[in-house]
């Protein structure tokens, strides 16, 4: 599209916003002028909430300092009295679960501090910034809290006025994007632009004044009236306020006995300091502050480093230490850190005299944080809790919040983490260095500590250490054989001066969130790739130090998950990429996170995935370790050798081939220029040859995907064809104004985020619960009450399904009496559905009785994930299970994107799905006998799985199994070797323990093919018939024939 075009359409949509601007204040007219006005202002951090207070106000009323507490204030304004209500800010890129409880707390009570209720709430945004979908989500998150009805009393308010200049806030609005125009829209197309940098101008005042005037009348002279699970909360903040001065009373009174021990006998001369903690926690700065200079560097590292200086008449050692990833498991922290954690108590000998555990006071403290903590500090066996205290950074966020009251409101985890220390904690504001009284309070709580701990300081088993330095001692010498042996390769490399490729082809491969496109970025030196998540090959060239360089960037698998659970579409893609570079590429880069541990389970996952390729890849492959910033002065090869023999095998089975990058430093060319020529030097050694696959197979795979294309096409238009017959059953005689929905599936399938997006609000908790849950709200003007339910293990039967679970599904058709109207089957769109996982869904569906299938629509969750390719790809790429699935559903299916909530036409299009369902059956909603459910004893036998849509007979020459296309010769690879494979360990199944996060997922099985042989593509079955609309009883299809997906390969 042109800039002309461009420009042209944002001027119309300009113009369309003015004209309903203009619509929207036709509903006030000259009759309301409210003497009285009462405003809260809500927004993130630095948005400008405090400076548009005094501006409202007129002076300076409001302290533009951060806090963690609602301020109110009252004035006289364009002749009304005004209240005006200046709320804490979240962070604007968080969501809303790293947000500390105070805080939304805070935001809850705002609209309680000016009863009867506030007339507005004015949402404060930086005209001077961009507004992102993940800016929106966290503002539809933080103000969900408050109630969806907050948004017809809600008007945006822009700062930083004077930064646009000539522009009309309009065109900014136009420019801007989707996200912007959504939150505009959300707020009934009502906002503001104030320029706090001119407070002379008064009509700015008097216009907002007007415009807050004209909402109220348009709500029929109605303020926001405060809801009664607010009115709680008050309660709970008076509780709390309780807990706080007996938490108070208690470390006054230890702190007493404490000194009354210690007398003038101990004061320290000489103090041993440990600082422990997550990233970014501000562990350095804290040491900077402790030691009262600039002492320790600010980026990550992953080596200890000590420091020593004189503070407060002391003699004061800090050792500081790397720190893990803040939400994650143990397991996941690479064996250098873990090593470095260790090995940190004896860099100031004796001992520490404690271990300061630093914690961010502005971000949530949750479960998950919890347990890694206690996890990483188990590694200093469990003594370590007596010689610690918890040290809160950021101490300038509470403002005049105690810190007693931070941690009553945060919650239990953090309440067990300061008990578990013995109730010993401070707080830091590492911005005000001046204060040295912080510091000298710290250091006499340290020595407090020390009295009232008989063995003194911190002491580690000898055995344990002799032991850490030992095994450093042994990496030592294979980093040095590491390095020899990648020197005498590069000088034993055929490569003269004459092999200076112009033309280069790289294939990214990685499991998601390995900094793939990231890197593919940095080696163009451009954004060239999304960084999100795509099931598409992607490619890009550009010229890169003198050479033509083309990337293709492939979908991700997930980490922890076995081949035969990715996605068939998945594994299609990454299998056609090499074809995208054709004749082939140079190399394939295997991107790998140097700051996440690399452990057999992943060996496996890469092996798995890899084995699709053929064993001739790995000659042509070189791992590229991202992230290369968090290694500090640690070399590639000390973590290779310190991280054990799952990633050293992998090192040796890519021929000793390496690279790290760093994507945040891209303006370090060499890097990338070092890269290429390793890239060159590999392509010497392989006599100047490219990777390829066989034609036959890409031939085979090709016509699959053409056809599975048309298939996709087919049931889009048999779907939408079904809807158009479905709609004319209901005519005006079915519009469902009260909407029954229970939502099942296995666990950590996206049930209770399906529930919050079809409601448009955090109605359920989503850890995971052993009961039914059910919520009610307004959804596309429709009442919908939704019941949600506990899930099972995707992958396994309904006898190893807890009885309470069991019971829970069967009851949860009772709780929206007098039955839900449908049953979403929740399912993550993310994963490959197998025989397995239907077989599961089909025994625990049946709890329900055979009737059950008429009433059930197949929800897709994680919709981001798939992008730009459409959901009937995603089925007819899956294979039969999920066909079966679908089918069994009558063709009824729907996608959500739990992540865009700002996207209404999803849950309306899902609802109006829910309405030609019941239209076809009749108006019935879902009943069960109640002695089905408490008396009968189900019998469970999973049926086959019927054939797919249509006769999948392929021409002849597709026929042949990869079987027999393996056996036929490819192209020698010139110089490639023969490497012996590592033995893989097999494991049956096991209970996943944790569940997925942004980054990864976990199930319940881990066997890997170690080799992949070949693959049928024969058809299968015959066409069934279509289901029959409304059916009471589907009769079991018969069992289909032979179906074989890549994972057979």
């Amino acid at each position: 599209m042109s800039l002309e075009t461009l420009k042209k359409n944002e001027e119309a949509g300009e113009s369309e916003t003015i004209i309903s601007v203009m619509e929207s204040n036709t509903h006030s007219g000259d009759s309301l002028h409210l003497s009285d006005l009462r405003i809260v202002l809500l927004g993130s951090r630095q948005s400008g909430k405090s400076s548009s207070g005094n501006t409202i106000l007129g002076r300076e009323e409001f302290d533009l300092r951060t806090s963690a507490q609602c301020v109110k204030r009252q004035g006289k304004a364009a002749g009304r009295q005004v209240t005006v209500v200046d709320t804490p800010g979240w962070w604007r890129n968080y969501p809303i679960e790293k947000t500390p409880e105070l805080i939304k707390q805070e935001i809850m009570l705002s609209v309680s501090l000016c009863p009867p209720g506030p007339h507005t709430l004015l949402l404060v945004t930086r005209v001077d910034e961009s507004l992102t979908g993940e800016h929106r989500r966290s503002v539809e998150e933080h103000l969900g809290l408050i109630s969806e009805l907050v948004w017809s009393h809600t008007i945006v308010l822009f700062t930083w006025g004077d930064c646009l200049g000539d522009t009309t806030i309009e065109e900014h609005i136009e420019t801007e994007g989707k996200d912007l125009q959504w939150l505009v829209e959300k707020c009934g197309n009502r906002y503001h632009v104030l320029n706090n940098m001119n407070r002379g101008d008064g009509t700015q005042v008097t216009e907002l004044l007007e415009k807050i005037e004209e909402m109220v009348a348009g709500n029929r002279g109605g303020h926001y009236e405060i809801n009664r699970e607010i009115l709680k909360k008050v309660e709970k903040g008076k509780m709390e306020k309780k807990r706080v001065k007996q938490r108070l009373m208690k470390v006054k009174e230890q702190r007493q006995s404490l000194r009354s021990l210690l007398g003038d006998s101990l004061h320290l001369s000489d103090l041993r300091i440990v600082l422990l903690g997550y990233r970014l926690s501000g562990k350095s700065s804290s040491g900077n502050t402790i030691l009262g200079r600039e002492e320790f560097d600010l980026r990550t590292s992953a080596q200890c480093v000590k420091r020593q200086g004189e503070v407060a008449g002391r003699q004061v050692t800090v050792v500081d230490t790397p720190g893990w990833r803040a939400n994650k498991p143990l397991k996941e922290t690479p064996v250098l850190i873990k090593q470095e954690i260790m090995l940190s108590v004896s860099l100031c000998p004796p001992g520490p005299h404690t271990l300061l555990l630093v914690l961010q006071v502005d971000v949530s403290f949750t479960e998950e944080h919890r347990r890694s903590v206690e996890e990483h500090l188990g590694l200093l066996s469990e003594l370590v809790w007596s010689h610690t205290i918890v040290l809160f950074t950021w101490g300038d966020f509470l403002g005049d919040t105690t810190i007693e009251q931070h941690i009553e409101s945060e919650g239990k985890d953090l309440q067990w983490l300061v008990e578990k220390c013995g109730n010993r904690y401070h707080v830091l504001n590492n911005k005000n260095r001046g204060d040295g009284t912080q510091v000298t309070d710290l250091l006499e709580k340290i020595e407090e500590m020390l009295s009232g701990n008989i063995r003194g300081h911190f002491k580690i088993n000898l055995k344990i250490l002799k032991k850490i330095k030992v095994r450093r001692k042994t990496e030592k010498e294979r980093v040095k054989q590491r390095l020899m042996k990648v020197k005498e390769q590069t000088l034993q490399s055929p490569m003269c001066d004459s092999l200076h490729l112009s033309d280069l082809r790289i294939v990214l491969l990685g499991n998601r969130c390995a900094g793939r496109s990231s890197s593919g970025n940095t080696i163009l030196g451009r954004e060239e790739f999304d960084l999100r998540t795509s099931v598409q090959c992607v490619k890009r060239q550009g010229e890169v130090a003198g050479r033509q360089v083309t990337v293709v960037d492939t979908p991700g698998w997930w980490k922890n998950l076995s081949v035969k659970e990715t996605p068939e579409l998945v594994k299609q893609e990454f299998m056609l990429s090499v074809s995208l570079c054709p004749p082939g590429p140079h190399t394939l880069l295997l991107v790998i996170r140097v700051d996440k541990s690399f452990t057999e389970e992943y060996r496996r996952v890469v092996e798995g995935h890899f084995g699709l390729l053929t064993e001739l890849v790995w000659s042509h492959t070189i791992v590229l370790f991202t992230c290369g910033d968090s290694l500090g002065d640690t070399t590639i090869e000390q973590h290779i050798e310190s991280e054990g023999k799952d990633l050293q095998w992998l090192v040796e089975k890519c021929g000793n081939r390496y690279h790290v990058l760093n994507n945040k430093n891209r303006g370090d060319e060499t890097q990338v220029t070092d890269l290429l020529e390793k890239i060159e030097e590999m392509v010497a050694g392989n006599r100047g040859g490219h990777y390829e696959i066989n034609r036959e197979i890409l031939e085979v795979l090709e016509m699959q995907k053409r056809k599975e294309v048309e298939r996709a096409a087919e049931r889009s238009k048999t779907s939408k064809n079904l809807r158009e017959i479905q709609q004319t059953f209901i005519g005006d005689s079915v519009d469902l104004s009260d909407l029954r929905v229970v939502l099942l599936g296995s666990r950590i399938s996206g049930k209770s985020s399906s529930g919050n997006t079809i409601l448009g609000r955090e109605e359920f908790d989503l850890r995971t619960s052993a009961q039914c849950v059910k919520r009610q709200g307004k959804a596309a003007g429709r009442q919908v009450t939704v019941v949600d339910t506990p899930g099972w293990w995707i992958n396994y039967p309904i006898e190893m399904t807890p009885e309470l679970i069991k019971q829970e599904i069967m009851l949860s058709v009772s709780l929206c009496p007098p039955g839900p109207h449908t049953l979403l089957l929740v399912i993550r769109v993310d994963v490959s559905f197998t025989e397995k996982h239907r077989r599961s869904v089909e025994e625990h569906l049946g709890l329900l009785r055979e009737l059950v299938w008429s009433h059930t629509i197949v929800l897709f969750t994680c919709g981001d994930y798939i992008r730009d390719t459409t959901i009937e790809q995603h089925i007819e790429t899956e294979g039969k299970d999920l066909q079966w699935l679908v089918e069994k559903c009558g063709n009824r299916y729907h996608v959500l994107n739990n992540k865009n909530r700002g996207d209404g036409t999803q849950v309306t299009e899902l609802l109006e799905k829910i309405e030609e369902m019941v239209a076809i059956n009749n108006g019935d909603y879902f009943v069960i006998c109640p002695k089905h459910v408490f008396e009968e004893k189900m019998k469970f036998g999973p049926e086959e799985p019927p054939p797919p849509l249509e006769n999948r007979d392929l021409h002849p020459p597709s026929r042949m199994s990869l079987d027999e296309l393996w056996k036929r010769p490819s192209l020698p690879i010139k110089g490639a070797g023969s490497i012996e494979l590592y033995p893989p360990s097999m494991s049956g199944d096991s209970i996943p323990e944790s569940g997925y996060d942004d980054e990864q997922m976990s199930g319940g099985e881990a066997l890997v093919e170690s080799k992949i042989k070949g693959m049928s593509l024969e058809a299968v079955g015959k066409k069934p018939s279509l289901p029959i609309k409304g059916a009471r009883s589907i009769e079991h299809p018969p069992p289909s024939s032979e179906y074989r997906t890549l994972t057979d390969l």
